[in-house]
């Protein structure tokens, strides 16, 4: 069963969306319902209350049922993983550490970006000799080294990967009687942090949304994904219930 207060989170949620649907015909929500498998959760919402809204008699039951899982989902708190996470409980404890997945996704995205910045050098140091060494230029070649020359900022774009490596090597978030401990790397130190469940909480600006312990940035996420907020909501709630 869902808790009163996730179930107001989700239903602001869809409240918000529901203009999706809105201006769209009878038939065409009927078109929609039989294709709902293909829609976003977000549409699923939208959908689901605007056929409802229009009190239509038609067999919404497995509409219903695919969202009524997705809520499950979110509530276990799976959905942790779409932003690097993974959620444990034991004895009535969440642990919560960096996914493995995560992991090997971010080493792999410093090792491609790598490879992608020694290109880039590679093209800016012939294009730089082109110049300096009087070589006959032509077209085919300046236009090579030139995009290869632009790799370089394309791999070092790759390079957030590190931060997130060394910020989360070694995290762990967690609550027990009430007192909420984390630790998380700042500038290369694993610290520990304890604060009062009271002191966690969720704070958003255009872009994202951020999980914060008093003035510490446990991890943030993407504040237009819907399930991304209901997992990070869900989350802090239990938190603060252990």
């Amino acid at each position: 069963m869902l808790n009163c207060s996730f179930n107001e989170a989700a239903k602001e949620c869809t409240l918000k969306i529901k203009v999706m649907y809105n201006d769209r015909s009878t038939k065409e929500l009927l078109e929609l319902l039989e294709q709902y498998a293909m829609l976003t959760f977000e549409s699923q919402l939208s959908l689901n209350e605007e056929l409802a809204s229009r009190s239509l008699v038609v067999d919404k039951s497995e509409l219903e049922l695919a969202i009524e899982v997705k809520i499950s989902q979110i509530e276990n708190l799976e959905y942790l993983k779409d932003i690097g996470f993974k959620a444990s409980i034991n004895n009535g404890e969440i642990t919560v550490t960096r996914a493995a997945g995560a992991v090997f996704t971010d080493l792999a995205a410093v090792v491609f970006g790598g490879l992608v910045f020694l290109a880039g050098v590679y093209g800016v140091g012939s294009l730089v000799s082109m110049f300096v060494n009087g070589e006959e230029i032509n077209v085919f070649s300046l236009a090579v080294n030139a995009a290869m020359a632009s790799l370089v900022m394309i791999g070092f774009s790759f390079f957030n990967g590190i931060k997130r490596l060394v910020d989360y090597s070694g995290f762990r978030l967690s609550n027990q009687s009430g007192i909420i401990t984390m630790k998380k790397r700042f500038d290369l130190k694993l610290e520990e942090i304890k604060e009062q469940a009271s002191e966690l909480f969720l704070e958003s600006d255009d872009k994202e949304l951020i999980l914060k312990l008093g003035n510490y940035i446990v991890f943030n996420s993407n504040v237009e994904n819907i399930v991304q907020r209901l997992t990070l909501e869900q989350l802090a709630n239990l938190l603060k219930k252990c």
